[in-house]
C-alpha cells in the first residue's frame, strides 16, 4: 500500500516539518518511534494495564486492529490523541465489551449495525472500537471522508514502538501540503453532514478544500437539507466555538451551504456577511474597545457551558449570522442595515417584529437547540436590535437602556457587542453612538448584578401597605419601577425609593383603574 509524505514537507506546513521528505514507495512509511507515539502516550496511560491488555487482545483475535481516523491524523500532526479509534475485521462491538470487563471501564455500545462500542477512560479519554465498513482495511479507508482520515496503523506496530503508516490515498501528503481531499463523491452523499465537516476541518487544521471537493459539496444542495437538527446543531456548535471562526462561515456562505440549510436566510452578499462577522470576531477577541468598561470580564463567561460541551461562544457567533440575515432581509432593517422599528417588548409578534422573531424562532427550531439556547438566542438576537434601533434615533435614555436591559438579562453584553458589530462602522470606535450607548448599557449592566444580589430596598408587601393595595399586576408593575429606578439611582434609603416610586403614582393607578 502507498505511504508516506511524497512530497516537499517543511515547518510551514500543517504538520509542521513533522512528515520528513520520502520519495513515493510501496512499503509502510516507519516514522521515528517518538514522533509518532509520544502523541499516543497519554492516553495509553490513562489505565495502568491499558497497553497490556490491548497487545493481549490483539493476539486473542486471531486478526490485525488498527489505528484508524482522526487518531492517526492527530499523531501525525503531533496533537494528543484523546480519542484512540481502532478497527478490525472481527465484531468491534465484542472486542469493546471484552477490553471494558478487563479494564473494568464503563462501556458504551455506538452502532449495533456497524458493531462500534466505545470503552471510556479517565481523564475523558476513549477507545471507540468497530468492525470494517467492507471486506477488507483498504476498503474501510476508502469508504471514509476525507483522506487525511483514511489512514491506518497497525496497532501491534504502534505498541511495539515502531508504527507504520498505511496510506493508499494519499492523506500524509495531503495533510503535509495543506489540502483538504473528500475520499470520493459519494461520501457526501452518504453522510451530508461531511460538508460542514470539510469546513470545520479546514479551519481547524489550516487547510485548504480542493476545487474538486468543492464542486461535490455545491452538489450537496438538496442532501443538506435532510440532516437532523440535532446533528447539524453538533457540528455548528464546533465550528462556532472555536476562536475566530468567520472565514470558515464566509466560506461556507460563498459555497450555498447556508443557503440550502436555512433557506431564505441570506440577502446579502457573502462579503457584507463576513465583515460583520469579523467584526464580531475581532471584539470577542478583545482586540477592540470597551475593555474599559469591562465588557470582556462580562463575556469571559463565554466559555460556560450551556448545553453538553457546548459554550455561550457558540451561541454568540450564531446569533451574529441571525442578524445579518435579519438585517440584510429588512426583517427589521433600515436601507443603511440599522434597524427602522423593532416593535414592543421582547417576544412580541406585533408590528414589524414578526419577521425577525419568525426568523430567530425558526433557527432555534431547525437546530433543535435547548431550552437555555433558545432563551440566549432571543435575547442576544432583540437586545442588540433594540440597541441599534435606541442609538440610531437618538441617544436612549437610562429607562430605555434598563428596558433593553430586563429583556436581555444575563446576555446583555452579548448584546451590546452584536450591535457594535452589526451597526455603522464608526460604530466600533470609542466615539461611536452605539458604543456609546453600549457603554452605558454595561454601567447600568453592572449595577443591576449587584442589585440582584442585594435584593429591592422595598418589596410587594410594604407596597401594598403603602398604597393600601392587594396583590395584582399592578404591584408587579410598581416592583419593576423599583429595580429600574434602584438600578439608574444611587438610592440609600427606603424613603428616597419610596419618593421616586410613588411620584406619579396616583397617575399611574387612575390610568389602570379608567382601563
Amino acid at each position: 500500500m502507498a505511504t508516506g509524505c511524497p512530497g516537499p514537507c517543511c515547518a510551514g506546513s500543517p504538520c509542521g516539518g513533522r512528515l520528513p521528505l520520502r520519495p513515493h514507495d510501496p512499503t509502510p512509511f516507519v516514522y521515528p518511534m517518538s514522533a509518532f507515539v509520544d502523541p499516543v502516550q497519554p492516553l495509553l496511560k490513562a489505565h495502568r494495564r491499558l497497553a497490556s491488555d490491548l497487545a493481549d487482545l490483539c493476539r486473542e483475535v486471531n486478526h490485525e486492529v488498527y489505528l484508524v481516523g482522526g487518531s492517526v491524523r492527530d499523531a501525525i500532526l503531533g496533537r494528543t490523541v484523546r480519542d484512540l479509534d481502532l478497527t478490525l475485521a472481527a465484531d468491534g462491538l465484542a472486542l469493546g465489551r471484552k477490553l471494558a470487563d478487563r479494564l473494568r471501564c464503563p462501556f458504551v455500545p455506538l452502532d449495533d449495525t456497524d458493531r462500534t462500542g466505545r470503552v471510556v477512560l479517565r481523564h475523558r479519554f476513549t477507545i471507540d472500537i468497530s468492525s470494517f465498513k467492507g471486506d477488507t482495511l483498504e476498503a474501510d479507508l476508502r469508504k471514509r471522508d476525507f483522506t487525511i482520515n483514511a489512514m491506518a496503523v497497525r496497532l501491534a506496530d504502534l505498541l511495539g514502538g515502531r508504527p507504520s503508516i498505511i496510506d493508499p490515498l494519499g492523506g500524509a501528503a495531503d495533510l503535509a501540503a495543506g489540502r483538504l481531499k473528500a475520499v470520493s463523491e459519494a461520501s457526501f452523499h452518504d453522510d451530508p453532514l461531511r460538508v460542514l465537516r470539510a469546513f470545520r476541518l479546514a479551519g481547524q487544521f489550516g487547510l485548504d478544500i480542493t476545487p474538486r471537493t468543492e464542486t461535490w459539496i455545491a452538489a450537496c444542495d438538496e442532501d443538506l437539507r435532510e440532516i437532523s437538527g440535532e446533528r447539524l446543531l453538533y457540528e455548528l456548535s464546533l465550528i462556532m466555538g472555536r476562536r475566530r471562526t468567520s472565514d470558515r462561515v464566509t466560506a461556507m456562505i460563498r459555497s450555498g451551504v447556508f443557503a440550502s440549510l436555512f433557506p431564505g436566510w441570506m440577502g446579502t452578499s457573502s462579503a457584507s456577511v463576513s465583515h460583520r462577522l469579523e467584526r464580531t470576531d475581532r471584539l470577542i477577541a478583545r482586540d477592540v474597545f470597551l475593555e474599559d468598561q469591562g465588557l470582556y470580564v462580562h463575556l469571559t463567561g463565554c466559555e460556560a457551558k450551556m448545553a453538553g460541551d457546548r459554550t455561550s461562544l457558540w451561541i454568540l457567533r450564531f446569533a451574529s449570522l441571525v442578524l445579518c440575515g435579519i438585517l440584510a432581509g429588512g426583517a427589521a432593517g433600515g436601507t443603511d442595515g440599522t434597524p427602522d422599528r423593532i416593535g414592543g417588548a421582547a417576544g412580541s409578534t406585533a408590528g414589524s417584529t414578526e419577521p425577525a422573531l419568525d426568523r430567530v424562532e425558526g433557527a432555534a427550531e431547525r437546530l433543535r437547540l435547548s431550552k437555555r439556547e433558545r432563551q440566549a438566542l432571543h435575547q442576544l438576537v432583540f437586545g442588540a436590535l433594540r440597541l441599534l434601533e435606541g442609538a440610531a434615533s437618538g441617544e436612549p435614555d437610562d429607562e430605555a437602556l434598563c428596558r433593553i436591559l430586563r429583556g436581555s438579562k444575563d446576555d446583555t453584553p452579548g448584546a451590546a457587542l452584536l450591535a457594535i458589530a452589526h451597526g455603522p462602522d464608526e460604530g466600533i470606535a470609542a466615539g461611536g453612538r452605539i458604543a456609546k450607548a453600549a457603554r452605558r448599557l454595561l454601567r447600568l449592566y453592572a449595577r443591576h448584578r449587584i442589585l440582584r444580589a442585594k435584593g429591592l430596598i422595598l418589596n410587594g408587601a410594604d407596597i401594598m401597605d403603602d398604597l393600601g393595595l392587594t396583590e395584582g399586576p399592578e404591584i408587579g408593575r410598581l416592583l419593576d419601577k423599583l429595580e429600574t429606578i434602584q438600578t439608574i439611582h444611587d438610592i440609600r434609603t427606603r424613603e428616597q425609593a419610596r419618593k421616586l416610586l410613588y411620584e406619579d403614582a396616583a397617575d399611574g393607578l387612575a390610568g389602570a383603574e379608567s382601563a
